[in-house]
């Protein structure tokens, strides 16, 4: 869309580098992520977008050549790169994307998709004006994700937020945003990746053919490269997914990852520490329904805390629970005091350790609780202090 006097600021200005792979293969895939491809590039021509295509053939006997792709001609354009690359089988597309991490420091953000996104029918204004709310009180995220239709993490899929009353939240600190569409600071993705490199992890996901892990250490090193207490953003606005089943999965698939995330833990456990409950099953419960009671929201919990505020179901829902309260307009997994409290060290918090806010339409969920997450509430603050 054309930008407006109302179209942030921020995604005007910006500089953006956009990366995504595509398997070239003769079938209906192929042609949907083609056309999605082509279509995110002309949604977003209003913007300083460039683009690099990473294109994977099965044999360098067909390196530079992929039948089809030449009757788009968004793909020709001076600012899309079209790099193809030859692997026979699985890839890790971490293994293409870090071949100059330094160029990311070089754009003010880096994007990764997939290519079966629905990049040019999401709206970006929005977007960018619920990333600017929260960059305004609490500062910059280096990263920040959505959510879509479908997810093994609940909390990541749209009907969470649109079906459980909580279509009013904007945005939320997290320990994990998936990997199948992300915005990282230009600079963090520089510092990030490169460390990645240096660990040997893309050597190996090179070898296994399997690029597990990266989203599960993300928000760890951004809270690390920041100072920040959370380094994700989770913005739950619904981005369309095509779904074109890509990826082929077996045992060998599920093993290779397994094998990948243990790497991940000898290598960056501090990091992959910060994810742990999102790795374990409780966000992938089929019972978790619409609230978790015990979770209380906290999608992002510090980690000196976790021995404190429980992080499993300790009873059913009931209308004294936040899930049934509309008013609200955001939500931080890391707010343990609401705006009315009467302890008299809450207004030291740092905005490290809180998103609460002095806005009386914007208070936290530990305020509207249940007893027992007032309990959990009430000595979290005592750790905090």
């Amino acid at each position: 869309a054309t930008p407006t006097v109302t179209t942030p600021e921020r995604l005007v200005r910006s500089s953006f580098l956009a990366m995504t792979t595509l398997v070239c293969r003769n079938n209906t895939g192929f042609d949907g992520e083609s056309r999605s491809i082509a279509a995110s590039i002309r949604a977003m021509a209003p913007y300083n977008f460039s683009w690099a295509v990473y294109v994977i053939v099965p044999d360098s006997s067909e390196e530079g050549k992929c039948p089809g792709l030449e009757s788009f001609r968004e793909l020709r354009q001076p600012n899309v790169r079209m790099l193809y690359r030859v692997s026979g089988g699985r890839f890790s597309k971490w293994v293409y994307y870090t071949e100059d991490v330094e160029q990311f420091a070089n754009y003010d953000f880096l994007m990764v998709f997939d290519a079966d996104m629905g990049l040019s029918t999401f709206p970006w204004a929005e977007y960018f004006r619920r990333y600017e709310d929260y960059a305004a009180k609490w500062g910059i995220a280096p990263v920040t994700g959505s959510v879509r239709n479908r997810s093994p993490f609940y909390p990541l899929k749209a009907e969470w937020w649109t079906k459980c009353n909580r279509s009013r939240i904007r945005f939320v600190e997290s320990d994990l945003v998936e990997q199948w569409f992300a915005m990282l600071t230009g600079s963090f993705a520089t510092w990030y990746l490169r460390k990645v490199v240096e660990t040997g992890i893309i050597l190996e996901q090179r070898a296994l053919g399997v690029d597990w892990g990266v989203d599960s250490t993300w928000c760890g090193a951004a809270a690390e490269w920041s100072n920040r207490e959370a380094g994700c953003l989770l913005i739950p606005i619904d981005m369309y997914h095509g779904d074109t089943k890509s990826l082929q999965q077996d045992v060998v698939f599920h093993q290779n990852g397994e094998h990948l995330t243990n790497l991940w833990w000898e290598r960056v456990p501090q990091w992959m520490h910060v994810s742990q409950v999102w790795l374990g099953s409780f966000f992938q419960d089929h019972m978790l329904g619409c609230s978790p009671v015990g979770l209380e929201e906290r999608y992002h919990m510090p980690i000196d805390l976790r021995s404190v505020v429980p992080i499993v179901p300790t009873g059913l829902p009931d209308n004294r629970s936040h899930h049934n309260v509309q008013e609200l307009d955001s939500a931080s997994a890391s707010a343990y005091a609401s705006n009315g409290s009467n302890n008299s060290n809450a207004s030291n918090v740092s905005h490290a350790n809180t998103t609460t806010t002095d806005e009386p339409d914007e208070r936290s969920f530990a305020g509207r609780a249940n007893n027992l997450a007032l309990l959990s509430t009430f000595l979290a603050m005592q750790v905090l202090h």
